[in-house]
């Protein structure tokens, strides 16, 4: 049974503390010390800070490069961060800095502590490097040359530095370049380059300190990834426990999280933190509390607003500075949070999904007090709550904003931070508060306690999810449909030579693109469960998440009281990829308690396991592509859902088939569903000229060769199916006009399509499909089409839950 790591279980480890030095000490000043954080709102005792200094001036020179925000003057941004660091000192905070603690300044005893001595040594020895210049010949080095680029002249050079000196190696990363000199010494360096970590001033990010401890990050730039191991030596030297390290492929940055009580924690996941490092945090109870809320920025993905600390913080104990631009249904940019409840055998559980942050904030208690988007330009949501009443700001706009709300009556310090600033980050960037004082709370989270008055009883909980059993349906009492959708935050991929601020650019218009859709659906009262995914997937054309797989309920196979998912066997590597362990788990669980797994037919063989999705799951074969490897496509059976259009109703399919291992598979398939068939010979899918709806159907004739195979298709869709056949012709064909979705929500029939597929049906034809619905709902897609999405069609972007 897991258990979270509470102040007693870490004070009574073999050695969370030091024993001895300025920490200990600091148990003498503060009662009750721990090195966590509860809650944002709780008293600030020990704060990690680092100046400017070299690194920082380096990169000053290239500040773009460095991913600075703007040229500065490096002694302003100086001035400005020691005074940032008497506040928090007069404040009651003890406060360290990594040049202290890497010197051992913080601490008189460090100077004689050969211990710590080795622990820089070795560090910076890592950190720097020789090399030989590209022109230099290894063959013309002398024995002595060799010994001179040699590990054990860097070790003597290493060994005779100060302190201080290590310090800047460690924090410069220096590398040189040498060749035999012709006079002089014996060699001549030809060039000093340097990694300097320009962005360790922001003390926020590499790592972030929860109710469980500290729990060192990933973080997403090559360039401050060295960070973290930085900061791993610090926690060494202060003796501070580290309860967990994120592995890749996670990516974890500590300006992305926010605790919230013994309760709840709050963790933003998009532009440079994912999904992957929540998962690792909550199977290892690293958050140590019941609840998580993931903050999915799916939508947005902006510079401007890379972490959760950009646009909002916790000003009080619940009160919320929030970007007004983010908030609410109609916002293009807004957030939407999946709910991760903890079970009594430590295990989370997905409870709630896609819920809009701004409500889901005023349904656990939180008054909203908003910031406009110059506000947040102006670093306004980025200031620090070091508890007591008292709240840090840079912006005197936001700080007024504050001020003239009736919704807390925290003080205000404002300080001045206009210079470190343009670096890209503000106070609570530059900070790291490793040490919070627990303060008790009566009740426990908001929502959760019955004297709360903050709540009103006409609140509704919404996107709830019953995760007691497995034999609910994934509709609403209202029978409004749902959807597995995945967000296309990896659809154009970086391509060498490319402009990068044109594939930015390109990202930012899909993504709105997207997040119309997605408002669309949500206003016709359909249920979306939104993922998204990322460059590690390698699985570029995830957002048509529809092909790998299909949903069936009990009700409509009738030889089992399961619901069914049937995953289908794929030709392509990076389609396999798509299916996740953790789509699979928090998208179909619990719901779907069977499984019809088709893919052993990608190796060549004519057969299907059934099973369990946590079966499945554990079977890593089936998910390592490497155990499903590329063989030739006369020998395996390969199809995907879009060759199959379901007459659900009639248990009837309408299947291409463009050889016989097809039809030998669908064979297969509608034996295991209990469905009949009606094959279709066509090279082209079967959801390029078929649609089948409720009472009607789309068909295009000439998109078969015979004459009379389209006459049996009409035969079967007007019969057997039951439906009216709208005939479309093979130019709307080829536009994708069968590519369309019917869905239900509140109580109301919709067919949703692209404007590009709407404007290809003549005015008849609108005007007939309007008669067969209550609704036609179409959405500007033209972005994500132009960049090769008009052929896969609306179709493929929503998995059915049945």
């Amino acid at each position: 049974m897991k258990q979270s790591i509470s102040n007693y279980q870490l004070a009574n480890m073999a050695s969370p503390f030091p024993t001895k030095g300025p920490l200990y000490n600091l148990s003498g000043k503060y009662k009750d010390l721990s090195f966590n954080q509860v809650h944002e709102n709780d008293e600030a005792r020990i704060v990690i800070l680092n100046e400017p200094s070299l690194p920082q001036w380096m990169g000053s020179i290239h500040p773009n490069g460095s991913l600075y925000e703007e040229p500065l003057d490096l002694s302003k941004a100086k001035e400005e961060h020691k005074l940032f660091r008497e506040l928090l000192e007069k404040e009651g905070c003890t406060v360290f800095t990594v040049r202290e603690i890497l010197t051992g300044s913080y601490d008189q005893t460090k100077s004689e502590d050969i211990q710590h001595r080795v622990k820089l040594e070795d560090f910076a020895f890592n950190s720097m490097h020789y090399e030989l210049d590209s022109q230099q010949n290894v063959q013309e080095l002398s024995t002595e040359d060799k010994l001179l680029i040699s590990d054990q002249y860097k070790k003597k050079c290493i060994e005779c530095m100060s302190n201080e000196q290590l310090v800047e190696v460690i924090l410069t990363r220096p590398t040189i370049r040498l060749r035999k000199s012709e006079r002089d010494t014996e060699l001549l360096s030809t060039e000093y380059s340097f990694k300097p970590l320009v962005n360790l001033i922001f003390q926020r990010d590499q790592q972030i300190t929860t109710a469980a401890g500290i729990v060192l990050a990933s973080l997403s730039s090559p360039i401050r990834a060295p960070e973290v191991q930085v900061m791993k030596l610090c926690f060494e030297i202060l003796g501070l426990p580290i309860v967990g390290e994120i592995p890749e492929p996670g990516k974890l940055e500590g300006g992305d999280f926010y605790p919230v009580g013994r309760d709840l924690s709050l963790i933003g996941v998009g532009l440079r933190s994912n999904f992957y490092s929540v998962q690792y945090m909550m199977e290892n109870d690293l958050f140590g509390t019941t609840r998580v809320a993931v903050v999915k920025d799916y939508f947005d993905q902006n510079q401007q607003r890379m972490h959760l600390d950009t646009v909002c913080n916790i000003i009080d104990e619940r009160v919320m500075l929030i970007l007004e631009d983010i908030c609410g249904e109609d916002s293009p940019i807004r957030r939407l949070v999946d709910e991760y409840t903890r079970d009594d055998e430590g295990n989370y559980h997905l409870t709630r999904n896609d819920v809009e942050y701004s409500q889901y904030l005023k349904e656990e208690g939180f008054d909203l007090i908003y910031a406009s988007n110059q506000n947040q330009k102006d670093y306004g949501c980025n200031g620090l709550n070091i508890g007591n009443g008292k709240f840090i700001v840079v912006d005197r706009a936001t700080a007024k904003t504050i001020a003239r709300s009736t919704k807390t009556n925290s003080q205000l310090l404002f300080v001045d931070f206009r210079t470190v600033t343009k670096m890209y980050g503000s106070v609570h960037c530059c900070s790291q508060v490793v040490s919070r004082f627990d303060r008790p709370r009566p009740g426990g989270s908001l929502q959760h306690s019955p004297s709360s008055d903050k709540l009103s009883p006409q609140i509704i909980r919404r996107n709830s999810r019953d995760s007691s059993s497995g034999s609910g349906s994934d509709q609403d009492e209202d029978g409004s449909d749902k959807f597995l959708m995945i967000s296309p935050t990896d659809f154009v991929k970086d391509r060498i030579g490319m402009n990068a601020s044109l594939i930015r650019q390109q990202r930012q218009l899909i993504l709105q693109d997207y997040s119309k859709l997605h408002k669309l659906l949500v206003d016709a009262g359909v249920r979306v469960h939104l993922f998204c995914h990322e460059p590690y997937h390698r699985t570029d054309k995830a957002v048509f998440v529809a092909d790998w797989f299909s949903t069936h309920d009990r009700d409509e196979i009738k030889s089992t009281e399961k619901n069914t998912l049937v995953l289908y066997p794929l030709s392509n590597q990076s389609r396999r990829r798509e299916r996740r362990a953790d789509i699979l788990k928090f998208g179909f669980l619990p719901k779907y308690t069977r499984v019809l797994d088709f893919t052993p037919c990608e190796q060549g063989k004519l057969e299907y396991n059934e099973t369990t999705i946590e079966q499945f799951i554990k079977d890593s074969s089936s998910l390592d592509e490497s155990s499903s490897p590329s063989i030739n496509g006369d020998d395996g059976y390969f199809i995907d859902f879009s060759e199959i259009v379901l007459d659900r109703e009639h248990r009837l399919a309408y299947c291409s088939t463009k050889n016989d291992r097809q039809s030998k598979f669908i064979d297969l398939w509608a034996s295991a569903l209990g469905y009949k068939v009606i094959k279709i010979n066509s090279k082209e899918a079967a959801n390029k000229f078929i649609f089948i709806g409720s009472k009607f159907a789309l068909f295009c004739p000439n998109a078969l060769s015979s004459k009379e195979q389209s006459e049996e298709v009409i035969q079967a869709l007007q019969t057997t199916s039951a439906k009216k056949v709208i005939e479309i012709t093979e130019e709307q064909m080829n536009n994708s006009c069968a590519k369309i979705i019917q869905v239900k929500g509140n109580q109301k029939t919709h067919l949703l399509m692209s404007d590009k597929v709407m404007n290809s049906f003549t005015s008849n034809q609108l005007t007939e499909l309007k008669s067969y619905v209550d609704q036609l709902l179409h959405a500007d897609m033209s972005n994500l089409e132009n960049m090769g999405a008009h052929n896969d069609g609306m179709i493929s972007m929503l998995g059915r839950l049945v």
